[in-house]
């Protein structure tokens, strides 16, 4: 072989010795901004038996779908603090205990990873703010029974947008509230920036872009669809994207008390907001939407019969819109679904 022909041959590697590939550019996250809708309770014969005259709800009509397990770290079947944990962190915990494991340590939720990354975030429910689902994505507790300090934990490190029920835990006693510790918390919020609504026409109404909406029952309160449009207008001008959790707490209360029709109006309450956020999905794009449960409550049959008055260990459906959705078809845990979320955002998620 000639020396000519050596020196050809040794080219190539040569090449790749002084001149290696350049490493490949990080991948622009699929989506910059997601929406989880949490049905309190929400089995699938819920869904099902929720349908107006046969015709699917709308997150039956969502593209992806499966179904999650929901065991907590303590036992076969969880409450809403274990199950919420698992959904806000990635993490399973002992019931009672709020987004910290078995051992009381604070676990990272995806709002708060979601927050440190520049997003928006926010925070709606049917139930108040300090309930234990809700206060899974924003609080760390090791009993959920600790209102007073988990109220304390919003005001300290808020949402964006914050819509629930009921202000006790927010005032002081002095000021018609519950609070021992003599802080009003409301007025703390108020000095963070935050517009503070009280009805349906005032959230309407607001204009400001931090929001906390402490609503009573009744007439003047808003639809959780209401509070979903109010929120949306407002993370969706984050450029950076957003996060938001939104829970149908009723659909618990409603079946725990074996009170189907309204169980399955709360199911069809949740499914308009469910249509609200996938619309704005679709027009904004980049959103990822996922809707499922923390847990079953009742043991609902297909006849509309219930079999416990308690939760139960049965899977919860899932269902998934947008970029990143097919990461949420076929056998799920828990677990799996802030984990997936956050890959699909690309903000990553870890215990502190």
């Amino acid at each position: 072989m000639t020396s000519r022909r050596l020196i050809y041959l040794a080219l190539p590697f040569v090449a790749a010795v002084m001149f290696p590939p350049l490493a490949a550019a990080p991948a622009a996250p699929v989506a910059d901004s997601a929406v989880l809708l949490i049905g309190d309770g929400m089995g699938p014969v819920q869904v099902q038996l929720a349908r107006t005259d046969d015709e699917p709800l709308t997150m039956e009509q969502f593209p992806f779908s499966g179904l999650a397990t929901t065991k907590p770290a303590d036992g076969p079947i969880t409450d809403s603090a274990a199950g919420g944990t698992a959904l806000a962190t990635g993490c399973k915990t002992n019931n009672g205990m709020v987004s910290v494991d078995p051992e009381g340590r604070r676990l990272e939720t995806i709002l708060e990873r979601a927050r440190s990354m520049y997003k928006a975030t926010g925070i709606i429910t049917t139930d108040a703010l300090h309930g234990a689902t809700p206060a899974s994505f924003i609080a760390h507790v090791d009993d959920r029974g600790k209102r007073a300090g988990i109220a304390a934990q919003i005001a300290a490190a808020p949402a964006d947008v914050m819509l629930g029920f009921w202000k006790g835990e927010f005032l002081p006693k002095s000021s018609g509230g519950k609070r021992e510790d003599g802080r009003d918390l409301i007025a703390e919020l108020e000095g963070k920036g935050f517009e503070v609504v009280y009805t349906r026409d005032q959230l309407l109404q607001a204009k400001g872009q931090k929001l906390l909406g402490l609503f009573d029952d009744g007439p003047e309160a808003p639809s959780v669809a209401d509070m979903v449009s109010a929120a949306l207008a407002r993370l969706s001008a984050n450029p950076r994207g957003f996060f938001l959790v939104v829970e149908g707490a009723r659909i618990d209360w409603e079946c725990h008390e074996h009170q189907l029709a309204a169980a399955l109006r709360e199911v069809r309450e949740l499914d308009k907001a469910v249509g609200i956020a996938a619309d704005a999905a679709r027009s904004r794009g980049r959103t990822l939407v996922v809707v499922t449960a923390d847990h079953e409550t009742g043991g609902l049959q297909p006849d509309g019969s219930f079999t416990t008055s308690g939760h139960t260990a049965a899977p919860v459906p899932v269902f998934a819109l947008g970029p990143g959705g097919k990461r949420f078809c076929g056998d799920l845990d828990n677990t799996d679904i802030p984990k997936r979320i956050a890959e699909v955002l690309q903000i990553g998620l870890s215990p502190d």
